[in-house]
């Protein structure tokens, strides 16, 4: 979680805030491990191995 910007450097004194920016967190880092999951197991034999199209 110690990527996301506004969660180091949180100076939001409501804690709802807070608590909304540390849950938006946690969804985007379980929506990116669904995302690489998925793309791993659908995977079809004449995908392309990097993301550019050429």
């Amino acid at each position: 979680m110690n990527g996301y910007g506004m969660l180091r450097r949180c100076t939001e004194k409501r804690r709802a805030v807070a608590d909304y920016y540390l849950f938006l967190a946690a969804a985007l880092v379980v929506v990116r491990q669904l995302i690489q999951r998925l793309r791993a197991r659908y995977r079809w034999p004449s995908r392309p191995t990097t993301r550019r199209l050429k």
